[in-house]
């Protein structure tokens, strides 16, 4: 059975592909068009307008097709835009082909270098607002344009509406004296100004663009400082090789990872990597803002401070938490929290001590023992910025010679395939059977097997990776 258009909710008949148009037209009568000489230039204006990206083309195409349609003309353009009452700027000045310097500004960039005049033959004309068809017309001497229109002898005034009020006007002038109708500025005032509103229509297009590139280049410059406050190399923590993926879904991001050194070797030096002790215990960071883009970004590079200006020693992971938890409770950013997992690691004892705020459980691979992978899920945590005063509890493991650890954001947990099934912490595991459990191997192994699960769909998240192994000993 045909399907109606009701079933498929199209607006246009489905035919089959083997009608052709003789058919479709078979029984009724197509004038022929090809001697019209206008219609063709008609076509090839409106073509052109709706390719314009800048209102002076808009303006230039309007120009060169009644040119083309009505042969040589003068042409003036008027606007009272934000002045005051009789006074007018003349926008666009045209005679026959040849365009005046006036034509040369570009009023809507230009706007404050156009002089303001009062008075004169225009200044007496846009007092009605009023279409209006003048003959026997005398331009000489005129006090605002001079002698550069006396050669015109009939006009056509059509007052342009914007909000209701004629803010601009379109002047055509022929040299004919008799130039002009009443019918032909009937049929000019409507086109006339649906022409004037792609004018706006294309200035606001314009306006669009060029505050889009500027939000881009800010955003640009975000995502740069944002990555300046990340690890421009990754540290050389005793006895752990280390490898790290960041993969950002916008151009600035909201994940973060740091790692560096608490231990000062002299409180009273400047801070510095020499004024830190490598064999002290190693404060270890991966931290997921909620939402995306810029926004998330500021709120990211907020936290990277905090956490990385924490003026002691901490105790434990737990202090570090509380202490970011508490500072974005006070400033009330709203409607923005953070799941974050601070760990301290400890190079001589080889201890891992974390805590999380609502972070994803770290994995812990051991590839010598049967390709074992774990999950550690204790001290969930609530994220922070949510609860004023929030405790996190910490929990401590000795690692082993040989194992790793894979620290992640909830941007691979939640790669979406086309079905919309999602990742998940079992994909993870799945895709580091094989794995050897070196930090490059975990990396390639489960970025790969993500790229693979969203098959092309585009991230929806940022996606960070902290691998982290505990290199054999020689014993």
């Amino acid at each position: 059975m045909q399907p109606s258009l009701r079933d498929t909710g199209s607006t246009t008949p489905i035919l089959p592909d083997t009608t052709s148009r003789a058919e479709v037209l078979k029984g009724m009568t197509c004038l022929d068009t090809s001697g019209n000489r206008r219609i063709p230039i008609l076509m090839e204006m409106v073509a052109a307008l709706s390719r314009a990206t800048e209102p002076k083309q808009v303006l230039r195409e309007f120009a060169e097709g009644f040119l083309k349609l009505q042969g040589p003309l003068g042409y003036v353009s008027l606007s009272t835009r934000g002045l005051q009452p009789g006074e007018y700027k003349i926008t666009r000045l045209i005679t026959g082909s040849v365009v005046s310097e006036m034509s040369d500004a570009d009023p809507w960039r230009n706007w404050s270098s156009l002089p303001v005049h009062r008075g004169g033959f225009f200044g007496a004309l846009i007092r009605n607002a009023y279409p209006e068809i003048i003959h026997s017309l005398d331009l000489r001497d005129d006090p605002v344009v001079g002698n550069a229109l006396a050669k015109y002898r009939s006009l056509m005034a059509i007052p342009l509406f914007d909000g209701g009020e004629p803010l601009n006007w379109t002047i055509t002038l022929r040299e004919d004296p008799q130039g002009f109708t009443v019918q032909e500025l009937e049929e000019l005032i409507l086109p006339t100004n649906l022409g004037g509103a792609t004018v706006k229509n294309v200035m606001i297009t314009k306006q669009l663009r060029d505050a889009h590139a500027e939000i881009q280049r800010e955003v640009e410059q975000i995502a740069k400082i944002q990555r300046a406050l990340l690890p421009q190399k990754i540290p050389s923590i005793p006895g752990l090789k280390i490898g790290v993926s960041y993969e950002t879904f916008d151009i600035a991001g909201g994940d973060m990872y740091t790692l560096r050194p608490l231990r000062r070797t002299n409180p009273t030096a400047a801070i510095g990597e020499s004024s830190y002790d490598p064999n002290g215990p190693w404060g270890i960071l991966v931290a997921d803002v909620s939402g995306h883009g810029p926004a998330a970004a500021v709120v990211m590079a907020i936290m990277q401070s905090v956490i990385e200006t924490y003026q002691r020693e901490p105790a434990g992971p737990a202090e570090v938490l509380e202490h970011a938890n508490h500072y974005m409770i006070t400033k009330r950013i709203e409607q923005r929290f953070v799941t974050a997992l601070f760990a301290i690691y400890d190079p001589m004892t080889r201890q891992f001590t974390y805590s999380r705020a609502g972070h994803n459980p770290p994995l812990l691979m051991w590839p010598q023992r049967g390709r074992e992978i774990s999950r550690l899920e204790g001290n969930g945590g609530v994220p922070l910025g949510i609860m004023a005063g929030e405790s996190y509890g910490e929990t401590s493991i000795t690692l082993a010679p040989g194992q790793t650890l894979v620290l992640y954001t909830d941007g691979i947990t939640e790669a979406t395939s086309p079905a919309g099934k999602m990742f998940d912490v079992n994909g993870i595991e799945r895709s580091l059977i094989d794995c050897t459990g070196e930090p490059q191997c975990v990396i390639d192994h489960l970025t790969t097997a993500v790229r693979e699960h969203e098959a092309g769909i585009r991230p929806r998240d940022d996606q960070t990776l902290v691998v982290i192994r505990v290199e054999p000993t020689d014993s």
